[in-house]
C-alpha cells in the first residue's frame, strides 16, 4: 500500500497557527533520524485520507515542497475536544536500516464459547502492545484469536501469542489481553430493606396504640 503525503515547510507558528486552520491546512511537525524538526503543512483533506489507511503503524511517503520522498510514520495527532478533525501532527522519519519500537494495536478475532453461551463477558485489558522490529516488518496489527476461551476465567496473555520473525514484542509475556469474566451481578440493598422493616411497627403494636388513644 503506497500512500503519499504532500507538504510544505510551515513559518506560521504560535498563536498565529489558527490562521491556517481556517484555510484547510493542518500545522504540523517533522522529526527523527539525526535531523533538525521541521514545522509544516498538510493540507487537511490529503491528511484525512492518508490517516485513514495508514493509521499509526503504515509507511507514508512523505514530501516536503515537491522533493524526494521520505518514509515516515504518523506518530502523533492532537485533536480539538469539540471538533473533528486534527489541529497538529508529528511525523517520524523512519532510516528503514533501523530497528525501532512501535505501539501495534490488538485486534480481537473469533468467538469465545463460554461468552456465546452466555456464561461471562469478554475483558479486553490490552489494546497495543510495544513490540521492536524493522519498519518494513511492522505489524498492522496483532490478531488475538478468542475462539480458545471454553470457561470464566480463561485468558490470553501475551506468552500466548506468536510474532512474525524479526518482530520482538517488548510487553511483558505476563500481561493479560483478554479474559472471561463472570457477569456481574447487582447486590440487592439487603441493609436498607432490615432498617425499614424495623422502623415499621409490629401489627400488635399498632392496635394497642390506637387501643390506648381510644381509651384517652
Amino acid at each position: 500500500m503506497d500512500l503519499k503525503l504532500q507538504a510544505t515547510k510551515r513559518t506560521v507558528i504560535g498563536r498565529h497557527v489558527g490562521r491556517l486552520r481556517a484555510e484547510g491546512s493542518v500545522p504540523g511537525v517533522v522529526y527523527g533520524h539525526r535531523s533538525q524538526a521541521e514545522p509544516v503543512s498538510l493540507d487537511a483533506g490529503e491528511f484525512r485520507r492518508v490517516y485513514a489507511r495508514a493509521g499509526h503503524t503504515h509507511l507514508v511517503d512523505f514530501v516536503l515542497d515537491g522533493g524526494r520522498a521520505q518514509k515516515v510514520l504518523i506518530k502523533e495527532i492532537q485533536k480539538h475536544p469539540r471538533f473533528d478533525g486534527a489541529v497538529h501532527v508529528d511525523l517520524f522519519r523512519i532510516d528503514l536500516k533501523e530497528k525501532l519500537q512501535i505501539d501495534v494495536p490488538v485486534t480481537i478475532v473469533g468467538e469465545s464459547p463460554a461468552v456465546k453461551r452466555g456464561d461471562g463477558d469478554l475483558l479486553i485489558s490490552t489494546h497495543t502492545l510495544r513490540v521492536e522490529c524493522l519498519p518494513s516488518d511492522i505489524p498492522e496489527s496483532v490478531d488475538v484469536d478468542v475462539s480458545g476461551l471454553e470457561n470464566v476465567d480463561d485468558a490470553v496473555r501475551v506468552h500466548d501469542l506468536h510474532f512474525a520473525e524479526g518482530v520482538t514484542v517488548l510487553t511483558g509475556g505476563e500481561d493479560m489481553i483478554v479474559k472471561v469474566q463472570a457477569h456481574r451481578v447487582a447486590e440487592e440493598p439487603v441493609a436498607e430493606a432490615a432498617a425499614g422493616e424495623a422502623e415499621a411497627p409490629a401489627e400488635g403494636e399498632a392496635e394497642t396504640g390506637t387501643e390506648e388513644a381510644a381509651e384517652s
